[in-house]
């Protein structure tokens, strides 16, 4: 009910949209983001593109699917822009510290090293390897929520999966083989 009225531009009944699935939504949104404040905007945004989004809405769809695939191409573009906005800034990454004192922080090390060297993948990449191993995603889920073909899905997450090898094997030079 409240998706009909707030298609016909109802704000009380969109108010109560946003509402039911707010948290929802930033749970999908934190595995892009754990910054809070980018975080916020990231919800934001992905209630504002769905709100224009309501008149292409099928009832026959589930909303939450519906919403969810929203979430996932607001997340995707976030990530391309802090793409491109650091290759325009051309910041370097800090290297790996292989000097740590005690287990933890070497722990903490590598924990910053896989973080990094998910960072520098290119965002395509890092999406299809966060809805395939982050959220256990199938490849048909994986499919529907980008919008690719389940052979792409299938061909990016070989890339993606071959390409973060590369980068954990050059952070970690003494290990013999990144798994």
């Amino acid at each position: 009910m409240d998706l009909r009225l707030a298609a016909d531009g109802d704000g009380d009944a969109f108010a109560r949209i946003i509402r039911r699935y707010q948290d929802q939504v930033a749970s999908w949104m934190w595995r892009f983001t754990q910054d809070r404040q980018q975080l916020e905007e990231l919800v934001q945004d992905v209630f504002v593109q769905a709100y224009f989004s309501l008149p292409r809405y099928r009832e026959s769809n589930v909303f939450e699917g519906w919403l969810h695939r929203i979430a996932t191409r607001v997340g995707y573009q976030y990530w391309k822009r802090k793409r491109r906005e650091a290759d325009r800034r051309q910041t370097d990454l800090q290297e790996w510290d292989g000097a740590a004192s005690d287990d933890s922080q070497l722990e903490q090390s590598r924990v910053r090293n896989v973080q990094d060297a998910l960072g520098r993948l290119p965002p395509r990449d890092r999406l299809v390897l966060m809805l395939r191993y982050l959220e256990e995603r199938s490849v048909a889920e994986t499919a529907t929520l980008t919008g690719w073909s389940q052979a792409m899905v299938k061909i990016q997450s070989f890339r993606a999966r071959t390409k973060l090898r590369r980068l954990l094997e050059e952070a970690w030079p003494d290990r013999e083989q990144v798994s």
